[in-house]
């Protein structure tokens, strides 16, 4: 803006949109002027005399006058926010106000460049105001949209409290149809449910502190109100009854989560009760940065591959997701609603990472409709935007492969094609269970031959390394994966695969897998990824683990392991039709790649294992300081190595 001061130093009334835009300023101003006692502004017609600084002393400059006052409500808006961030009471909306939206900001620009035009100087409208209006557009006021993500449960236990509170009961123990109805009514009744003075744990309490955030923030700085572990129509409600007692004037758009296989499983009926509920439907807008393609209500479903992908198994999880995604867009074009799927992948191929442009080709008809979303998350963002060469490529590739898939879907696979695949999906399940959730003390087996216990030290993560104590299914999957991979054995990507694959083999269907491979895309991508995973999979790195890290007890858990990676290994080659893992020419780069990089990960896993064998032998080792160093930069260079933390 300082900037612009100087380039529309002109002696120019402008247009009358513009005047009026001064008037009404200097209307505003002598009124605060009279309440407060501070001095009346008055309009000067001379430029004589003009000081710099003084907005009324620039009457014959239009447009350095509207600059300024721009200027001094942005300095009013810092001053706000930064009151705010730091937790002191917001200073009272009297005299000069703040921007508090973009669209604030953007309408008094607009104001100028419209008036430009208007006048005879367009020229002037389409250098450095023109870039300044671009930057509004794409960064606003906030820089960037920040989700804000809750898990159900804690909106569960905050509506706990009320209803006990109220004499109701507990809500967490009513049926779903009880909910239901309870949160509809709520949200169409105008009496306020929640009491001021409510009694609560801390935990219920940093719930409702959010929501009231929120009202006072305003929504322009946010993007979408994430629900992990979403089980339920109510869980989406909720939230939206605890936006309406905050005080929300416009609600943030709700984005339930699905992710265990079960709740894919159930994610389309929770949005079929959604989409019939009355007081849903007719509250369902579509948010002004949404494209509406012809309909207006919009709904986001975000799908998780992470915790799918460790309940279930790699396979069972990509089937669940494609058949999740195929019954949401029916669902909602049942309902003329418009579907984003939100797609939460991780780094590595066992969190749903892998080429982009490969997995955005590879969704069902219709649910890529000229946009999707996806997450980039940790190393991935450096290796894809860290260069501007490079984010314009990674750009590019999204760009063309999300008109690809929307001007040219996929095909929908035959009925022996599904069959086959629900065959497999449903035995690599059972065969991944069986290893990691029935397999006795897998766990102690999964400490052992892993650094999970050292990773814990480290300052990684961005969440707990558990949502609640227990075994595997309390485990987040970002630290499962990333122990795994740490090892080189990448446990979770293929297990149940080859038991699963051989199997079909046995049964005389290899023809047709095979065919799968050649013809249905997502069948083939599926293949390809688990191709990759076990060409970077290396066995005789994860045994110096086992041999150095796990009790002669645990190490009998081995065998199964090590006869699922071979089965897995041998059925992925006999459905490529290839004699070796990558062996086609299409895979040429990627095989350079892991034969010139990879082993020279070796000597970083060998110190990593006998650093890590020497912190456990010792209690309290007296360079124990200097082997956890050393155990973080070798956590460093394996994931550098392999191109991925997990």
């Amino acid at each position: 803006v300082d900037k612009l001061l100087w380039d529309l130093s002109i002696a120019s009334r402008g247009s009358e949109a513009l005047q009026k835009k001064l008037d009404d300023i200097a209307g505003e101003s002598n009124a605060a002027g009279k309440a407060t006692g501070a001095p009346v502004i008055k309009k000067v017609v001379s430029v004589a005399a003009m000081h710099w600084q003084n907005a009324h002393e620039h009457s014959g400059e239009a447009y350095r006058q509207l600059l300024l006052h721009i200027r001094d409500r942005l300095t009013k808006t810092i001053t706000y926010a930064s009151d705010v961030a730091a937790g002191k009471p917001a200073p009272p909306m009297t005299g000069l106000l703040p921007y508090t939206t973009t669209e604030q900001l953007a309408s008094d620009m607009f104001i100028i460049y419209n008036s430009l035009h208007e006048c005879g100087d367009g020229i002037l409208a389409e250098g450095r105001l023109k870039d300044l209006l671009r930057r509004i557009h794409c960064f606003g006021l906030s820089l960037t949209r920040l989700d804000i993500r809750q898990e159900s449960t804690r909106h569960a236990d905050a509506l706990d409290a009320v209803t006990s509170h109220l004499g109701l009961g507990e809500y967490s123990t009513w049926k779903e149809e009880t909910k239901v109805q309870y949160l509809t009514n709520e949200l169409h009744s105008q009496r306020p449910l929640i009491p001021k003075d409510l009694k609560c744990s801390d935990a219920v309490r940093e719930v409702l502190d959010t929501f009231d955030m929120i009202a006072e923030v305003g929504t322009s700085p946010f993007g979408a109100y994430v629900i992990s572990m979403t089980r339920s129509a109510s869980d989406v409600l909720a939230v939206r009854l605890l936006q309406k007692e905050a005080g929300v004037k416009e609600h943030m758009r709700v984005v339930p989560l699905f992710e265990t296989k079960e709740d894919l499983e159930n994610a389309p009926g929770c949005m079929e009760l959604l989409f019939n509920n009355s007081w849903y439907k007719a509250n369902l807008s579509s948010p002004p940065q949404v494209p509406n393609v012809g309909w207006s209500p919009h709904q986001e479903v975000m799908l998780g591959y992470s915790d799918s992908a460790k309940d279930a198994g790699r396979l069972a999880s990509v089937w669940g997701l494609h058949k999740a995604q195929e019954a949401l867009v029916k669902i909602s074009q049942n309902h003329k609603i418009k579907l984003n799927l939100f797609h939460g992948r991780g780094g590595s191929v066992g969190r749903g990472g892998g080429p982009q442009y490969l997995a955005t080709l590879s969704q069902p008809a219709g649910s890529v409709q000229g946009w999707m979303r996806v997450t980039v998350q940790g190393e991935v963002i450096d290796h894809y935007f860290g260069l501007s060469s490079i984010a314009s490529h990674t750009m590019e590739r999204y760009t063309t492969s999300v008109l690809q898939a929307t001007l040219k879907p996929p095909g929908a696979p035959s009925e022996q094609y599904r069959v086959i695949m629900e065959r497999l999906s449903e035995a690599s399940c059972d065969q991944y269970r069986k290893i990691v959730y029935e397999t006795p003390m897998f766990v102690d087996y999964f400490r052992a031959a892993t650094p999970d216990f050292e990773l814990k030290g480290l300052n990684l993560g961005s969440r707990p390394a558990k949502r609640k104590q227990g075994g595997i299914e309390t485990l987040r999957a970002i630290p499962w994966m990333f122990a795994w991979t740490q090892t080189r054995l990448q446990l979770p990507v293929w297990a149940g695969v080859g038991a699963a694959i051989q199997a079909e083999i046995a049964a005389g269907n290899l023809a047709t897998l095979q065919a799968m491979y050649k013809e249905w895309p997502f069948f083939q991508s599926t293949v390809e990824l688990l191709e990759m995973v076990l060409a970077k999979t290396n066995k005789r790195i994860a045994g110096y683990y086992e041999k150095l890290l796990v009790p002669g007890e645990l190490q009998s858990i081995s065998k199964e392991v090590w006869d699922e990676l071979d089965r897995t290994m041998d059925g992925i080659q006999k459905v490529t039709g290839r004699s070796e893992l990558l062996g086609n020419e299409d895979n040429s780069n990627s095989r350079l790649a892991i034969s010139t990089r990879v082993p020279l990960v070796d000597p970083i896993n060998v110190l990593q294992a006998n650093v890590m064998s020497r912190l456990r032998q010792e209690d309290n080792p007296p360079n124990y300081q200097e082997l956890f160093d050393a155990f973080a930069i070798t956590v460093q260079g394996v994931a550098s190595g392999m191109g991925w933390t997990g």
